[in-house]
């Protein structure tokens, strides 16, 4: 067994499989998010100057129409605090909200505050609730840590689809390296063709009605649409703990307890699932972002993660229920050997080829570096 070791700048370590150290023991994710501030300049000038420009073609790019960029929102304080962004902007944003029956009550009242406040239309996409249980135990029994891929594969696809039906060419997204750091792929791999291969393998039925987004459909929405993914966050500053405090005070919004908490499965993935099975604790991503940007302390973000997070025995019993997971299959899928994407057939081999191409695409600011960084940058 290798020794364990973690990174003398941030709090990822060894539990991390693709993880290395240079001489310094500073650790490969640490390195690419360096590179990713090389793109995203934390310099207020150069900052600013992007970001109006950004603003700018959002804006010329919506002329005449009803909306010009799609948010996607969740409850959450990215997503929220991004709306917020947009409107203050100037910006016409249309906010979507897929709903898979896993929000909780205050994520619910923080989008319908906000929608109300900031005076936005909002599109509920609502999931076929049967079709998506039967895949989240699909990756469920797939022994994988990702098994929240088919709220995340559903959420970029509907964003998508409505951009698509509404002519609209922009989707801002709340997703920050710089606040949240940038998850190991191995934890969370992210595939349309993953999602055909673990419900053949291990689901009960074909998918009818799941908006599943294959490479090929990227391409479409890309080329053909000309529909651009931004992560809207990394263009300004943005502190967490500051835009919890204005969301409260101007839109009445509410925090929930944690990274990704406003949705209960989510909760229960990171906050035990992860942890009793795997032995992964993605709060080590979640800090090692301020961390790594000097927002907080690594002594303070170990006191964090010392702390387990709260959950309990009623919320395990409330997953399985809703699952319709005996609690004999629960403790099978725990005492199986755990796999990763690695073991499935997925379109990785594929992005891999892709790398040069990528890395054009990337220069010629079509997608953003966050992607190859994500899927190849380390």
């Amino acid at each position: 067994m290798n020794q364990y070791k973690m990174c003398s700048r941030c709090l990822l370590d060894t539990t991390v499989k693709s993880i290395s150290f240079d001489d310094n023991g500073v650790c490969n994710f640490c390195h690419s998010h360096d590179r990713l501030l090389e793109y995203y300049s934390q310099n207020d000038y150069i900052r600013k100057k992007n970001f109006d420009n950004l603003i700018n073609n959002i804006k010329i790019n919506g002329i005449n129409k009803q909306y010009d960029c799609i948010v996607g929102v969740s409850g959450g304080t990215d997503s929220i605090y991004t709306l917020y962004m947009a409107v203050k902007s100037g910006l016409k944003p249309l906010a979507v909200y897929m709903d898979n029956g896993w929000g909780t009550n205050i994520a619910t009242e923080n989008i319908q505050n906000a929608i109300k406040k900031l005076n936005v239309d909002l599109i509920t996409y609502t999931i076929d609730k049967t079709e998506f249980i039967a895949l989240q135990k699909a990756f469920l029994k797939a022994a994988v840590p990702c098994i929240d891929v088919p709220a995340d594969v559903a959420i970029s696809s509907v964003l998508y689809k409505i951009a698509a039906e509404k002519n609209i060419k922009f989707i801002l997204s709340g997703a920050s390296f710089i606040t949240e750091g940038t998850v190991p792929k191995e934890w969370s791999y992210i595939d349309g063709t993953y999602i055909k291969t673990v419900n053949k393998l291990f689901g009960n039925s074909k998918l009818k009605n799941y908006p599943n987004l294959t490479i090929t459909k990227i391409l479409y929405y890309t080329f053909v649409k000309g529909i651009k993914q931004i992560p809207f966050t990394n263009f300004f500053h943005y502190d967490k703990n500051e835009a919890r405090e204005l969301l409260n005070k101007e839109l009445n919004w509410q925090y929930y307890g944690g990274h990704h908490y406003e949705n209960i499965f989510t909760f229960w993935a990171i906050g035990w699932y992860l942890i009793n099975k795997f032995g992964i604790d993605k709060r080590k991503v979640s800090l090692s972002g301020p961390v790594r940007m000097g927002r907080l302390s690594k002594d303070e973000a170990l006191k964090i993660i010392s702390i387990q997070p709260p959950i309990d025995n009623d919320t395990t019993a409330y997953i399985l229920q809703e699952l319709k997971l005996s609690k004999e299959e629960f403790d099978n899928i725990i005492a199986s050997p755990n796999k990763s994407y690695l073991d499935y057939k997925t379109s990785y081999n594929l992005i891999r080829k892709a790398k040069p191409l990528i890395k054009f695409l990337i220069d010629k600011n079509i997608l953003t570096p966050v992607i190859y960084e994500k899927y190849l940058g380390y």
